[in-house]
C-alpha cells in the first residue's frame, strides 16, 4: 500500500464499505475525488487494501507478521517437496513448481540450484534417419573397426575435409532493436537481395591443418578441383608416408563429380570415404547418411588410446595456404 497515502487508503476503505463493497464503484470515485485522468487504482489493489484492513485494522503498510527475524523458506520440507515436484515432471516450470510447492519463484530458483544442483538442459534436434539410414552407418562403423583390428587402416593416417559459409552482410536480431520516440522514425536497414559470402573450406588430422581456401565464388566442381590439386594435395604429398593417407569428404554435390573422383582416384586409389566413389571406381568407402564431417572417428580415436600414441603434433610443410 505504499503507493498510496494514509488519506488516500482511508477514502478507499470508506468508499469500499459505503457502496456494498463494490471495487469498481471505489475505483471510479476515487478517480473522480483526486481528479485523475485515468482510472483509479486496480481492483487487485483495492481487494489487497481491504484484506490488509480487515486483518490489521490499518490502511497503512502491512506489518503482520513481519517482526522478528524472517524464517527463511528454504525448509527441509520446502526442499524436499521441490525435489518430488521435478522428480514427477522435470519439465515442470520454475513458475509452475512455485505454485505447487507454495513459495516465491526466486526461492524455488535458489533451492533447485543451490540444494539440488540441478542443471536447465535444452532439448536437442537432429535430424530424422531411416532404418536403413542407421543400418548403413553401423556397416560403416563395423567395417572401419574390423580394418583397425587387422591393422588395414590407421586413424593417424586420416585426413577429414569440411566447408563452412560465412555471410558477408552480417545479421540483425530485430529483437534487440528499440527505437523510444513519439512517431515511427521508419527506420531500415537495406539487404541485398543476394546475400553475399565467402566459403571457407579445410582439412584436420591428427598431423595438422590443411587450409583455410577461401571460395568467394560459388563451389562447383571445377572450383573444387582446383582447390584440391594445386592447394591441398601438394601440402601432404611431401610427407613421406603419403602413400597410405586416408581423405575423407562429405556428400556435397560439386564433390561427387567424375572430375574429382579421377584426381582421388589418381592421388589415394583406394584410400577414400566419399559418396559415391565406391560405385564409381568400385574401391574405397561409401559415406554413410548424415555422417558428422569433421569428427567421423572420435569414437574409435577413443577405442585406440589404448593401442596408439598421438605422433609429434606438427604440421606438413606448407600445412597453410597462401590465402590464410
Amino acid at each position: 500500500m505504499s503507493r498510496y497515502s494514509v488519506s488516500e487508503g482511508i477514502f478507499i476503505v470508506r468508499t469500499y464499505y459505503s457502496n456494498n463493497k463494490s471495487p469498481i464503484v471505489t475505483q471510479r470515485k476515487f478517480a473522480t475525488e483526486f481528479k485523475l485522468k485515468t482510472t483509479g487504482p486496480s481492483v487487485s489493489t483495492i481487494n489487497r487494501l481491504i484484506q490488509m484492513f480487515e486483518r490489521t485494522c490499518s490502511v497503512c503498510d502491512d506489518m503482520f507478521g513481519n517482526v522478528g527475524r524472517p524464517l527463511s523458506v528454504k525448509t527441509p520440507e520446502k526442499i524436499e517437496r521441490t525435489r518430488q515436484v521435478f522428480e514427477r515432471s522435470p519439465r515442470t516450470s520454475i513458475r509452475k513448481a512455485a505454485q505447487q510447492v507454495g513459495i516465491k519463484r526466486e526461492s524455488v530458483r535458489q533451492i533447485v540450484v543451490a540444494d539440488l544442483q540441478l542443471f536447465p538442459y535444452k532439448i536437442q534436434i537432429h535430424q530424422r534417419l531411416s532404418q536403413r539410414s542407421v543400418e548403413q552407418r553401423l556397416e560403416f562403423a563395423n567395417t572401419i573397426v574390423e580394418m583397425i583390428d587387422n591393422d588395414q587402416f590407421d586413424v593417424n593416417m586420416l585426413w577429414c575435409s569440411d566447408e563452412a559459409h560465412f555471410h558477408l552482410d552480417g545479421y540483425v536480431n530485430r529483437q534487440n532493436w528499440r527505437i523510444w520516440g513519439t512517431e515511427n522514425p521508419h527506420f531500415a536497414i537495406e539487404k541485398s537481395l543476394y546475400p553475399r559470402r565467402v566459403t571457407d573450406w579445410c582439412a584436420l588430422s591428427s598431423r595438422g591443418i590443411v587450409g583455410a581456401i577461401f571460395f568467394e565464388q560459388t563451389v562447383n566442381s571445377a572450383r573444387y578441383v582446383e582447390a584440391l590439386r594445386n592447394q591441398f594435395i601438394p601440402a601432404i604429398q611431401s610427407e613421406p608416408d603419403f602413400e597410405s593417407m586416408w581423405f575423407i569428404q562429405d556428400g556435397a554435390t560439386p564433390h561427387r563429380t567424375n572430375e574429382v573422383f579421377d584426381l582421388l582416384e589418381e592421388h589415394f586409389n583406394e584410400r577414400i570415404v566419399a559418396l559415391g566413389y565406391p560405385k564409381s571406381k568400385n574401391m574405397g568407402l561409401d559415406w554413410p547418411p548424415y555422417y558428422p564431417d569433421l569428427n567421423p572417428f572420435v569414437g574409435l580415436y577413443q577405442r585406440q588410446s589404448l593401442r596408439w600414441k598421438p605422433p609429434e603434433h606438427r604440421r606438413p610443410e606448407n600445412c597453410y595456404s597462401d590465402s590464410y
